[in-house]
């Protein structure tokens, strides 16, 4: 089969709350607002055609809680009868009709769908389905339906930091309230053109532009934190309830780095990003941090990385900062991992550095020795 991610897209690339399903700024049925009879034709006759829909844990619920009861129309009829896949780690069962549950190994479960004899496996939403699809190169085609509308908050389809692909367009399609149908498929080479070496820096132009970029760099350690299982823990708890807990996590996050002194960056999804002026505030902070977390009933992992990283508009980057970011995917439960730079750098006679041995961080040159942390 040929398998198919189909979404609508505001122009700011967000995904979340198109119909009256939960926004959490509240932002919802933007695309309802702007959907046109043509496009809607367009969007019901794809699931028509199509032989199965794929989709993740979410965008399942907000459906199985919707199309059973939605009509009895042809459209209904064929939402509730077409093959479902769903991809979980979590749900234990699915309960509406036609639907298979995948779970352990889902992209390989993907796979096998795929090599069946059969038309389209048309993916909905699921950006956390998406990204592991594409990791794998499973996806076959893109249709983004852009509305036009900047809805400032919500999930992207495309996540940040994924592996660079590039897309070729084959196909484009403009309904009458100006949404635009951009159809694409995955490039297998990596595109060129005369002006990759007509507009290629020379040496003067990058020392004159590092000059002017190193007014805005500075030395400092670079925390990263991530809550342990949210996935399994937002399934548990409902979405609602959740979404409170992480919200009272990034309160208390935003605490210890007040109290330790650091630079409360951004909250990252289920996690967040801070700066110090010294790695050993900055342990301190991730030790707190772990305590403070642990009386709420959360266990986190964190990463941390010393060195030079650039002061942004609307917050921090370079290398140091993807550092940090790939140290804290080595982490595991309850563990503060860290590169040599922060263990050579850090005082306190109660820090311990357990050795955890090289590594190659995902995106970044050479190979990373990295330590785990413990107090006592």
């Amino acid at each position: 089969m040929k398998l198919v991610v189909t979404d609508f897209v505001t122009v700011d690339g967000v995904i979340e709350g198109p119909g009256f399903d939960e926004h959490r700024d509240g932002r919802n049925a933007w695309a309802l607002r702007l959907q046109d009879e043509e496009a809607e034709e367009w969007n019901q006759q794809q699931v028509m055609d199509a032989d199965a829909l794929l989709m993740g844990r979410v965008t399942y619920q907000i459906w199985a809680a919707f199309w059973p009861t939605a009509g009895d129309d042809p459209f209904s009829q064929r939402m509730n009868d077409i093959p479902k896949y769903v991809v979980s780690r979590t749900l234990e069962r699915a309960d509406w009709r036609n639907t298979t549950l995948l779970t352990g190994d889902a992209v390989a479960a993907v796979e096998e769908l795929k090599s069946q004899p059969g038309g389209e496996l048309l993916c909905f939403g699921s950006a956390d389905l998406v990204t592991e699809l594409m990791a794998r190169h499973l996806v076959d085609e893109f249709r983004l339906s852009v509305y036009p509308v900047v809805l400032g908050s919500g999930k992207h389809l495309f996540r940040d930091r994924i592996d660079l692909q590039y897309l070729r367009l084959v196909g484009t399609r403009v309904f009458p309230t100006g949404i635009v149908l951009l159809t694409y498929q995955p490039e297998s080479e990596e595109p060129t053109s005369p002006y990759v070496e007509a507009f290629t820096w020379t040496d003067e132009q990058v020392r004159s532009l590092q000059a002017a970029q190193n007014a805005d760099r500075v030395l400092a350690t670079v925390l990263f934190t991530d809550i342990v299982d949210s996935t399994g823990r937002a399934a548990a708890m409902g979405d609602r309830a959740w979404r409170q807990l992480v919200d009272e996590h990034h309160t208390t996050a935003r605490r210890e780095v007040d109290r330790w002194m650091g630079t409360y960056v951004e909250s990252t999804g289920d996690g967040m990003l801070a700066t110090f002026d010294t790695p050993t505030r900055a342990l301190r902070c991730a030790f707190a941090l772990h305590d403070a977390l642990a009386r709420l009933g959360l266990a986190m992992r964190a990463g941390l990385h010393t060195g030079e990283i650039e002061r942004q508009a609307n917050g921090v980057g370079g290398i140091g900062v993807h550092i940090a970011a790939r140290v804290m995917g080595e982490a595991g439960p309850g563990q503060v991992v860290v590169t040599r730079t922060v263990r050579d750098l850090a005082t306190g006679a109660d820090l311990r550095f357990n050795q955890l041995g090289a590594f190659n961080l995902r995106g970044v040159p050479g190979s990373w020795e990295l330590f785990e942390v413990a107090l006592g």
